[in-house]
């Protein structure tokens, strides 16, 4: 065991009386975050559309380079039960923050919310033979864990950056929206109408190579009319889209091939923020 191995630790934790669990969040994130008496904070963090992620953030330098350890223990008032290691990440010191994801920030919650308690455990960074633990309090957690679980639920599915560009692809000669692109846009529209910092919706029609020029022009123009009315459809104000028509000018990739053909069968979706 890590702990086991070294003569001396350091233990940062909070007490009884100066625990605490802060719930910050709206629709595009939430965070739960825990001070650390001496040390920092931990954060958990759940964006829109993003695994949850657990970050701790010291104030200053306590964790040397080297391996630092997710462990899952008792309380004191607890013996007996053995701690289980969750994770074992590299560090490289120098006061950064320790980040786990996925899977295991959703265990140390979990951790929590059973009455144990998550440690993030390393050498000292001014004596490698001391161990630095820096344990999350389970002290007033569940009411602050009720409220950080309410505003999971309000989040949105996606995130801006996910939803940023979308390319709709369209089978040759097809103007009709396949339930895919449908499902695509019922999310573009999602984001936009929560986010007032959606300044532009631009929407560009394009074909392939084959046939004329004039009825691929013409191609391209109904592929962005059809997702420009889906859009207004589910709510989307007119005077934030702008929607343009290309033909066969703007291929993505070479119309040599037919998976490059029917990538450049598309019409893409560009959504653009104030002042960006």
């Amino acid at each position: 065991m890590f702990v086991a191995c070294s003569q001396a630790s350091i233990l940062y934790q909070s007490g009884i009386t100066d625990s605490k669990w802060l719930l910050s969040g709206d629709i595009f994130s939430c965070s739960l975050s825990h001070p650390v008496p001496h040390y920092g904070v931990g954060h958990f963090i759940k964006e829109a559309g993003e695994p949850m992620k657990f970050v701790l953030k010291p104030n200053n330098e306590k964790l040397g380079p080297g391996q630092v350890y997710i462990i899952s223990q008792a309380p004191e008032w607890s013996p007996g039960i053995k701690p289980e290691t969750l994770d074992i990440l590299p560090y490289p010191g120098y006061g950064l923050t320790v980040e786990v994801g996925g899977k295991v920030a959703e265990r140390m919650l979990t951790s929590l919310d059973r009455g144990r308690q998550p440690m993030v455990a390393g050498t000292a960074w001014e004596d490698r033979r001391e161990v630095v633990e820096v344990s999350l309090s389970n002290i007033n957690f569940e009411p602050a864990y009720n409220q950080f679980r309410q505003c999971l639920s309000s989040l949105l599915p996606v995130n801006y950056d996910q939803i940023a560009r979308t390319a709709a692809l369209f089978p040759s000669g097809k103007v009709q929206l396949t339930d895919s692109i449908k499902q695509r846009l019922k999310l573009v529209a999602l984001y936009v109408k929560h986010d007032p910092t959606v300044e532009y919706i631009y929407i560009d029609g394009h074909s392939d190579n084959v046939g004329s020029r004039r009825d691929n022009r013409e191609l391209s123009k109904e592929r962005a009319e059809k997702v420009t009315a889906y859009l207004l459809k589910q709510g989307v104000p007119v005077d934030k889209i702008i929607s343009r028509y290309h033909g066969d000018r703007y291929p993505a990739v070479s119309n040599r091939t037919a998976a490059g053909r029917e990538r450049n069968r598309r019409v893409t979706i560009r959504l653009e923020k104030i002042g960006k």
